[in-house]
């Protein structure tokens, strides 16, 4: 079987670069499978996960990012030319692989992808959920023509997708809103990156974690606001948030003039997720929206209970009836705040939720999940033939 996946950059430290990664270095050690990758951003980047070095890598070099701060007018000319390449380029790396199987991963490709002439099996695997551009246009843009844009996008995504061979979208949620339109849908969830370990979180250490992009879309603003409330209840308590991103400085400044900074640090990127949850005892999540969040998987793979907004999509489908952490009403950051505050002083209660989450984690092992992406491959390649 020889598969090709399409992924703009593997240089980036996102939660897509690392699924891809895991499920890439997975499928390398199963016998008779080759995997090729395809990036279009940047030459000679190296990937920030570890990457298995029999993987076929191959850098187009288009880089669609450069234009995207162009005037649109620009901005479309030179996404056209660089589209007529791409699909040039991605043919015949097709072609002169023998690829049994291309893998979107939800870049430029699904553009052409579905149209594409070849003879290949094409999959995109979604990462995001199918409002994804909608909300990220609505959570920095309220005007009714913003609205309008973003109802195109979404429109824009079904007809790029629906005839593609299989669409793998990430939840159940998502999946209702998919049957809609598709009817080319398999959902499996993503699996957590960290290996089922003997050890785990004493969620005894005065720490809450969040780890994420410091972009919008993760809503760490809405995060330091309800630790304003937290920090005048619990001040021996402290947050921590992982990640890097444009907001950095905003988010410096609005600790510092909330008078937080002895309570809130960014503490960058980092490259080792499980000592830094292991040694915390809650999780908080303050997204404005998501597709399935890793970092919940990755908390419950180290036994860390949850506090969560009950934002679309995904938190809901990780904490069920309560059991691994507290959902809270999206965006109500008093309620937010309440349940980080009930979790703190409760340690009977934060050390239940941590069993639960530790059970959890099983449902959502690499191998099981692996097997379900390996049973699709099969019965989509038998079906080629």
């Amino acid at each position: 079987m020889k598969l090709l996946y399409c992924i703009p950059s593997l240089s980036e430290s996102g939660g897509t670069e690392r699924i891809v990664t895991e499920k890439i270095n997975f499928l390398t050690n199963v016998p008779n499978y080759s995997i090729t990758i395809v990036t279009t951003e940047g030459r000679h980047k190296t990937p920030f996960y570890k990457l298995d070095s029999r993987v076929n890598v191959i850098e187009l070099d288009l880089n669609f990012n450069d234009n995207f701060s162009d005037n649109l007018v620009k901005k479309v000319l030179y996404t056209k030319i660089k589209l007529v390449k791409y699909a040039f380029y991605l043919r015949k790396v097709i072609s002169s692989n023998n690829i049994d199987i291309c893998i979107s991963t939800g870049g430029k490709e699904l553009e052409f992808l579905s149209s594409l002439r070849t003879k290949c099996i094409k999959i995109c695997e979604f990462h995001f959920s199918k409002n994804s551009r909608k909300l990220f246009i609505n959570s920095n843009k309220k005007a009714k023509f913003w609205n309008t844009i973003a109802n195109i996008r979404t429109k824009q995504l079904v007809d790029q997708t629906k005839f593609l061979d299989r669409l793998v979208i990430l939840t159940k949620r998502d999946e209702e809103l998919w049957m809609k339109t598709n009817n080319n849908i398999t959902q499996i969830y993503n699996f957590s990156p960290l290996e089922q370990t003997e050890t785990f979180s004493s969620l005894l250490n005065s720490k809450v974690i969040a780890i994420g992009r410091l972009e919008d879309q993760k809503g760490f603003d809405y995060l330091i606001d309800a630790w304003k409330i937290v920090s005048k209840k619990n001040n021996g308590w402290t947050l921590e948030i992982y990640g890097k991103g444009s907001l950095e400085l905003d988010l410096r400044d609005k600790i510092n003039a909330d008078n937080l900074q002895n309570s809130v640090s960014l503490k960058g990127v980092t490259t080792d997720v499980r000592d830094k949850l292991q040694n915390s005892s809650i999780y908080a999540l303050t997204s404005r929206y998501e597709g399935f969040p890793m970092v919940l998987l990755e908390s419950i793979s180290c036994g860390v209970p949850i506090v969560s907004f009950d934002c679309e999509t995904g938190p809901s489908e990780i904490i069920e009836s309560n059991d691994c952490g507290i959902i809270v009403e999206d965006k109500n950051v008093a309620k937010f705040a309440s349940a980080l505050v009930e979790m703190i002083e409760n340690t009977e209660m934060r050390i239940e939720k941590g069993k639960s989450a530790r059970e959890k984690s099983k449902k959502f092992s690499k191998e099981i999940i692996m097997n379900q992406w390996l049973t699709l491959f099969d019965d989509l390649y038998n079906k080629g033939k």
